[in-house]
């Protein structure tokens, strides 16, 4: 059973209902990439839903991520695309990060990022980037390299998802984030670290 709200492209919700099975978020991929055509007269068969950006072929859902290019310019094996098909939608992940900063403040990330997620991210460049970057980057690694981060906030972010991977709540709570929050903290940074963010 698929439970989703529509998003502004449906052949999108096939492709994720498809490519991620029974359970599917929506993730707005056209917002990040910017290629895919909404248009009702030039809709994709819902047999070969997915339409390659460069020459508007359409190709089957099973041959996304799968190691052969198929569409002509290897947009399908984009590991870009493919990761962030992987990972908590970004407007989960951005509404995600602003809750935080809504109930405890514009630094209260700090604790997570390091100084440049002071006011609201913004040296980080916004919620909006930062959720943009834990969708599309493989690893921590090209995480902090999107992001610019200091080798020293990284390492902290490292350890951060090192304790939960663990099990530690207590790295968590040293951080100052509360009993209350622990869980859909801890949850949010487990959908990272098990789509491989460690790796």
């Amino acid at each position: 059973m698929f439970l989703v709200a529509l998003p502004p492209h449906p052949p999108l919700l096939l492709l994720l209902a498809i490519f991620i099975g029974t359970s599917v978020q929506a993730i707005d991929l056209s917002r990040l990439y910017g290629h895919i055509s909404s248009k009702r007269g030039d809709a994709c068969h819902p047999y070969e839903p997915f339409k390659c950006p460069g020459d508007g072929n359409c190709i089957s859902i099973q041959y996304l991520c799968d190691g052969a290019p198929d569409c002509p310019d290897g947009y399908d094996e984009d590991s870009r695309l493919c990761t962030a098909a992987k990972r908590p939608p970004v407007e989960e992940t951005g509404s995600f990060l602003k809750s935080l900063l809504a109930s405890h403040g514009p630094n209260y990330l700090e604790k997570l990022f390091g100084s440049k997620a002071r006011d609201a991210l913004k040296p980080l460049g916004g919620v909006d980037k930062v959720a943009i970057a834990l969708s599309e980057s493989q690893t921590l690694d090209d995480f902090g390299a999107a992001l610019h981060l200091m080798r020293s906030d990284l390492e902290h972010l490292r350890a951060v998802f090192m304790a939960v991977e663990n099990g530690d709540l207590g790295m968590l709570k040293s951080l100052g984030i509360k009993d209350s929050e622990l869980g859909d903290v801890k949850f949010f940074l487990e959908k990272l670290v098990n789509t491989g963010f460690l790796d």
